[in-house]
């Protein structure tokens, strides 16, 4: 299995690398890749980068199982484009992971949503990537509907 993680480019989110390095420590035959944003936080069971270029990024989409992630748009945007199966635990503010509820909101917006997972606490994280690679991921979207669903993130972030 083929594990991306991405926590995006704002702020690390140290709670998820933390819960995936422990989870990928008993899965030796799993390769996990990283982004990792800037943190003082090493990993040692998976491959990570601080950053990475849009193109790479693009490439680890399209080539693991599983992606797992924050609540980051342009992270739910690519899982649309993609088709890959997406697991998210989104960054709670009373932990100072971020500064507003916006990624509860948005994790319960995309709840239920094919090929979508959300979690809500680090205890089910590797049940929900394991459960999740190897299943239909999130439904690609045609060039033609793209801006109908950006429309509809829009939409969202606005209300």
């Amino acid at each position: 299995m083929k594990v991306f993680l991405t926590v995006g480019s704002m702020l690390p989110f140290d709670r998820l690398v933390k819960a995936v390095d422990a989870w990928a420590r008993d899965r030796p035959d799993t390769h996990v890749f990283a982004q990792i944003g800037e943190t003082s936080l090493h990993p040692a069971h998976f491959e990570f980068r601080s950053m990475i270029t849009p193109a790479e990024y693009r490439q680890q989409f399209e080539t693991c199982d599983v992606v797992v992630s924050h609540a980051g748009m342009g992270t739910v945007i690519t899982a649309f484009e993609t088709g890959r199966p997406l697991v998210v635990l989104p960054r709670q503010p009373e932990l100072q992971e971020v500064t507003s509820n916006h990624q509860v909101a948005t994790a319960k917006w995309l709840d239920g949503r094919p090929g979508i997972r959300i979690v809500d606490s680090v205890d089910e994280l590797g049940a929900a990537i394991c459960e999740s690679a190897g299943t239909q991921g999130v439904s690609r979207i045609e060039s033609g509907t793209r801006s109908t669903l950006i429309s509809a993130i829009r939409e969202f972030i606005a209300s």
